[in-house]
């Protein structure tokens, strides 16, 4: 199968993340960095439910398909649900790779999502909302679907009345990001000679620090001390078979990165003189097609699976955008409606190129599973590293396209 976008170090198939192992052909990863559908809508129907309840990111056959095509001490990051993560993190183990940390991903502009308790009864005793409905949001990629109202709900019975102010949810603030890693074949150091994988690339992702003060508490924790309220006394930070102390400057050119990253929000609740996280808000920078048309094919005969091969498109998609398709394709389809197109769970570039940096060497190859809406993709050629991912919907394809025709962006820092 072609891929559908196959440019300088950027490749995108629009095929199942199951195939992306053969589509590789032979081809190792040095780092994986996904956020794969967090399962959510499982046991649930609908349309919109669908990309969310396939089962994938809780199978661990998936995840050692992904284990067969990392070098040995590649690291894998995966964004997860505070809500299923606990199955997430399950699946990857359980399919052979280590279980290192995870990032704890802190924002402040999320929003409960539960219906209020008091529209709830009033719901189940039979009183429609009498609110007068504004129309559909439309500023929003993900949010298209929500009804805005030109005023605060108010209880219509005495039932729904007591219960004002209570709420099934609560304001969701975090999201878990993954962090596991293929066993190593030998010690570190022969690994990452022979593979060129197994650690972190931490001097890349160090954060701004007082320098003169991080150089002060190396030497204040490498000096031994005589008495029991002396900190630490040497202890923790000396050989464990030498006893010799270690060195008494920090390695890195600023704070190691920690496993808390923070938006400013957040940021701003910690002390003025508290030690720098890793800051980054929700995404705002959503791709959006506004309105394109869609196109159904007349039968899926074999034309239409000639055609699907030349243009790299998956065959059996119920439609398709009108601007993935050329006049040859576009004779064996009729229209099927139009559609917005914009992705549900968009997650910032600046973080993921942060994270690309961080999991994989420079130079080296990044997948994406599940390309999305393609910040992986962008992130890892904004950080001159290789990408090859999977996307199984042709809707998020023109959203894929949009992402890669911008300019690269600058460094981060």
């Amino acid at each position: 199968m072609r891929p559908f976008i196959d440019e300088k170090d950027v490749r995108l198939w629009n095929a199942d993340a199951r195939d992306l192992p053969r589509l590789l052909d032979g081809e190792e990863a040095d780092a994986i960095v996904t956020d794969p559908p967090y399962e959510l809508g499982l046991g649930t129907a609908g349309d919109v439910k669908k990309w969310d309840s396939t089962g994938i990111a809780f199978d661990p056959v998936f995840w050692e398909t992904m284990l067969d095509i990392a070098r040995p001490g590649a690291f894998m990051l995966v964004f997860g649900s505070p809500r299923t993560w606990h199955r997430l993190a399950c699946a990857v183990e359980d399919a052979g790779w280590l279980l290192k940390d995870q990032f704890c991903w802190l924002y402040a502009s999320g929003m409960p999502k539960g219906e209020w308790a008091d529209h709830a009864v009033d719901r189940a005793l039979g009183h429609p909302d009498p609110r007068a409905g504004t129309g559909r949001v439309r500023d929003s990629a993900s949010l298209e679907r929500n009804v805005a109202y030109d005023a605060a709900y108010e209880p219509q019975t005495a039932e729904a009345a007591r219960w004002i102010g209570f709420n099934p949810s609560l304001k969701p603030a975090w999201e878990p990001i993954l962090v596991a890693q293929r066993p190593r074949e030998a010690t570190l150091g022969r690994n990452l000679l022979e593979h060129g994988t197994g650690a972190l690339n931490a001097a890349a992702c160090a954060l701004d620090a007082d320098m003169e003060e991080l150089e002060r508490r190396y030497r204040l924790n490498a000096t031994t001390g005589s008495r029991a309220t002396d900190p630490r006394g040497g202890v923790t930070y000396r050989d464990s078979d030498t006893g010799s102390p270690r060195p008494l400057a920090p390695h890195l050119p600023g704070r190691h990165p920690s496993d808390v990253i923070m938006d400013a929000a957040a940021a701003r609740t910690l002390p003025s003189d508290a030690p720098r996280f890793y800051y980054c808000p929700k995404a705002r920078d959503r791709p959006l097609v506004a309105e394109t048309r869609m196109m159904r094919p007349r039968s899926r005969d074999a034309a239409w699976t000639r055609s699907c091969a030349r243009l790299g498109l998956f065959p059996d998609a119920e439609s398709y955008p009108a601007s993935l398709l050329d006049d040859e394709a576009a004779s064996l389809t009729v229209q099927a409606g139009s559609a917005r197109l914009a992705h549900p769970t968009v997650k910032p570039l600046d973080l993921v190129r942060w994270l690309t940096r961080l999991a994989c060497p420079p130079g080296g190859l990044v997948l994406d599973p599940f390309a999305g809406s393609g910040t992986g993709l962008e992130a890892a050629r904004a950080e001159n590293m290789r990408a090859a991912g999977t996307e199984l919907s042709p809707k998020y394809l023109p959203l894929i396209r949009q992402r890669l025709a911008r300019p690269v962006q600058a460094g981060l820092f």
